[in-house]
């Protein structure tokens, strides 16, 4: 009684069709392929697929130069709340200035109080006068002034992105 031995897999001698041996070997190995390419076209997807590589990095913001409107339509002492600018436009008689809402502590949205006259942080405690200088709270420094001057038509226009010293205003 002579027994023959076998091999455990299939060879493309004996079967075919199939170009190797099929053991446990080599399933981990054509596994570890799979997941290797699998991972690799992830990769390639995101650098190459929709807003990857080729779409452009840019943030779509409202221009930092805008228009807030004719001097006229600001009442004599007032503070104009432009929220969706985030910026404080105060009138004292003839002059104006730009006046940015953000806190300088912590990034919190500054409201004017029109019954004490200051500017006040509702988070945090920080006081600011009606010049936008702090004198109470965690506040480290001044609220932030921005460059605001007369159009050719004769409105007002801001410029966020130019910080102008606490001094600066417009004169109409």
């Amino acid at each position: 009684m002579e027994r023959k031995e076998e091999k455990k897999g299939f060879s493309s001698e004996k079967e075919g069709g199939i170009w190797f041996t099929f053991s446990r070997r080599n399933l981990l190995t054509l596994a570890g392929w799979g997941l290797f390419f699998a991972s690799i076209g992830a990769y390639l997807s995101q650098i190459m697929g929709y807003k990857g590589f080729f779409y452009p990095k840019v943030l779509f913001e409202p221009s930092p130069r805008f228009s807030v409107g004719d001097p006229k339509a600001f009442s004599e002492n007032s503070v104009t709340t432009l929220k969706s600018r985030k910026i404080f436009v105060v009138r004292d008689g003839n002059s104006f200035k730009a006046i940015s809402v953000v806190c300088q502590h912590l990034g919190c949205a500054v409201e004017f109080s029109k019954e004490k006259n200051i500017f006040e942080c509702p988070c945090h405690g920080s006081k600011y006068y009606r010049n936008g200088v702090n004198f109470a709270g965690p506040a480290p420094r001044p609220l932030n002034h921005f460059e605001i001057i007369l159009d050719d038509s004769g409105r007002l226009v801001v410029d966020t992105s130019k910080i102008v010293p606490l001094e600066t205003e417009l004169v109409v």
